[in-house]
């Protein structure tokens, strides 16, 4: 592939390096213990896409969310080979601890819709030359996977085929779980689909086939 990053083939260096981490990781040949690494991992197979072209830069942890959220204000990652064209990337890896314990289910499906949220805010707004977003997770608890009866904050939807009109507004979130502001959603639909997952017709239980179920990469625009 070109060692630039564009609007021509952006979109398929990452759906090339997001399919890339998650062979390696399904197949063993690299570990995903955290998040972190899933980051790390992203960026570094991009970069091999790029041919590690001088020009490849990437930010960790970059300040772009001062204005709406007071304490977690970082965004994951920002890569550009051109500062004019960058792409803003969040990941979010909820998985069950080796010793069995689950994430916090309510808490970190509010958080993956804020994550959309702030992306499509970074993409209106262009802030600091960002022009292109991306969401990309994995899950090893089916629990994500499935509508189920939730009772709390329910209308922050990520389970299979969950979908959001163009230009749709979540209201705030209830408790210690939920985003207390509206979360503004982009100006076309985002829909929630994961690989690596099976989901039974006659009980609705969720079965993860290998070591995580994969989103499809969101892929969020101005």
């Amino acid at each position: 592939m070109s060692g630039q990053i564009s609007l021509e083939n952006v979109d398929e260096l990452v759906l090339a390096a997001f399919t890339n981490v998650r062979q390696a990781v399904e197949d063993g040949s690299r570990p995903l213990s955290s998040e972190h690494t899933l980051r790390l991992l992203f960026t570094w197979e991009l970069g091999r896409l790029l041919g590690y072209d001088p020009s490849y830069t990437f930010d960790l942890e970059w300040q772009g969310f001062a204005d709406l959220d007071g304490k977690d204000t970082f965004l994951d990652l920002v890569v550009w080979t051109d500062p004019e064209f960058k792409l803003a990337v969040e990941f979010k890896l909820p998985k069950r601890s080796p010793r069995g314990k689950n994430s916090p289910v309510t808490n970190t499906r509010a958080k993956i819709c804020r994550d959309v949220s702030r992306l499509s805010y970074l993409v209106r707004n262009r802030a600091n030359g960002i022009r292109l977003g991306y969401f990309l997770a994995a899950v090893n608890e089916p629990t994500y996977l499935i509508e189920g009866r939730k009772k709390v904050n329910p209308h922050y939807r990520v389970f299979q085929g969950a979908h959001y009109e163009p230009g749709v507004v979540l209201e705030p979130g209830v408790g210690s779980n939920g985003v207390h502001r509206p979360l503004p959603f982009p100006d076309h639909p985002i829909e929630f689909r994961w690989e690596g997952a099976t989901i039974s017709p006659n009980t609705g239980r969720a079965t993860i086939t290998g070591r995580f179920a994969w989103l499809s990469p969101i892929r969020v625009s101005g």
